[in-house]
């Protein structure tokens, strides 16, 4: 477990405001106070967050603490056992939002927001995402997007299809099919090498690499309504619908020669550098299925051969293309996922910052960052403050979504989620297993719901 805080002596910040007003003047005095944050935002992310706090730090002279963590649920679930909780943390799942919600967990935000505010700055269906029904089954705010991502998105490096004119002008097809991809990649692997990147290792999260695969295949399969029917617990895993999509993932991830280092690099692999392969020379895969997020990770990459210091550029080095529909049904509709920070300690500096961070200043302190990665649903934030190409045309892709579905697996009640999870690692061990693994899912569904 890593965790990074950032701390500043509270005599030195009481210096400063002193001095602050003596130069300037100062109408009110200026809040002082410490809000704790617990997230899962590490590395490139981690930075993201604190430049979005310092603007607030600075002016309302309120310090942030911040301790971040892949295994922010763990020490959230500890810190809660042991009666000292963050003041605000970000959530696993809207699944664990309405739950905390429902048993007082959490505390209503409602006072910390200006509502008629936020409904200009954000659409309905993002809205939706932050309320959740108290003890009573009435509706507050109990948390805010901070961050949002497009999961529907394949990558690729631009520079690894120069020699195949042909097959690139295919892939960037606006009008690109399932079965034009699929065509595609068996003659990538035909010539010898993989055509995906995959990996599905990410801690005590591991396997939520293939449900994305899952959850994207049965929305482009078989439409919006089956999703929203299994995402509540009313479509049996044991359904058409739902066999069908495990079925056309296993016939990428368990077909041999259609994912670089077969399934044993899939279970041991992390996520963030699962498509390090693509960025290789030769290249060890083409095609990496992972959520905007992921661009964050890819400027880590080395790029060329081993050893190298070069890192790939975004737009040069690595684009996109959407997710394709596999029938008619699944047209027009993208999966998403956002970030959701809720508050477990009611304080006037958290419920300050809570409203902070829902502004497009805030937002854009994170969003302009060179390949940060992350995409803001603020509509009030321009896409010109996106720092590329590549992040414009995804916030413009997720912003301008006239139908999009929040990933399923976290909006799943956590223990169905936790099961999809594992269920995904079973079934690359051992594919042949895959009625008796959804008849495993279903029983977990009638208790779960």
């Amino acid at each position: 477990m890593t965790s990074t805080k950032r701390i500043f002596a509270p005599a030195l910040l009481a210096l400063m405001l002193v001095a602050a007003c003596a130069v300037g003047g100062c109408g009110s005095p200026a809040a002082v106070g410490t809000v704790t944050v617990l997230g899962t935002w590490t590395g490139a992310e981690q930075s993201g967050f604190l430049a979005m706090v310092s603007g607030f730090e600075r002016k309302s002279g309120i310090r942030v603490d911040y301790t971040g963590t892949r295994d922010a649920n763990a020490v959230l679930t500890s810190d809660l056992k042991d009666g000292n909780p963050p003041d605000l943390a970000v959530l696993a799942t809207p699944g664990e939002l309405d739950q905390d919600a429902a048993d007082s967990t959490l505390v209503p935000i409602d006072a910390a927001l200006k509502s008629a505010g936020l409904a200009g700055e954000y659409g309905p269906g993002w809205l939706k995402l932050m309320k959740a029904p108290d003890p009573h089954g009435h509706l507050h705010y109990f948390a805010i997007i901070v961050k949002a991502a497009l999961k529907s998105v394949i990558w690729y490096d631009p520079q690894q299809w120069k020699d195949r004119p042909g097959d690139l002008k295919l892939l960037t097809s606006p009008h690109l099919t399932w079965g034009q991809l699929t065509g595609l990649t068996a003659r990538l692997a035909a010539g010898g090498t993989s055509p995906w990147c995959m990996g599905f290792e990410d801690s005590s999260s591991s396997g939520w690499p293939g449900t994305d695969w899952i959850e994207d295949i049965l929305l482009h399969q078989s439409g919006p309504k089956y999703y929203d029917q299994w995402v509540a617990g009313t479509l049996p895993w044991t359904s058409e619908q739902v066999v069908r999509a495990w079925q056309a993932f296993g016939a990428i991830a368990n077909t041999p020669g259609q994912v670089d280092g077969g399934t044993r690099a899939e279970l041991l692999t992390n996520y963030g550098t699962a498509g390090q392969p693509m960025f290789a020379s030769p290249p060890g895969c083409y095609l990496d299925h992972e959520g905007s997020f992921i661009t964050s990770f890819y400027n880590l990459d080395a790029l060329g051969s081993p050893g190298s210091t070069t890192h790939p550029q975004t737009g040069t080095d690595f684009s996109f293309v959407p997710f394709p529909a596999l029938t008619a049904a699944g047209q027009g509709t993208e999966e998403v996922a956002g970030d959701l920070l809720g508050m477990f300690h009611d304080t006037p500096a958290a419920r300050e910052l809570i409203a902070y961070l829902t502004t497009p200043q805030a937002q854009e302190a994170w969003i302009s960052r060179p390949d940060s990665g992350a995409i803001s649903v603020n509509q009030q934030v321009p896409l010109s403050d996106y720092p590329d190409h590549v992040s414009r045309d995804l916030a413009e892709d997720l912003t301008g979504a006239t139908d999009v579905r929040f990933d399923a697996s976290d909006s799943m009640p956590q223990m169905m989620g936790n099961a999809f999870l594992g269920a995904v690692l079973e079934y690359l061990d051992a594919p042949s297993q895959l009625n008796i693994i959804l008849r495993g899912l279903d029983q977990v569904r009638k208790a779960a719901y």
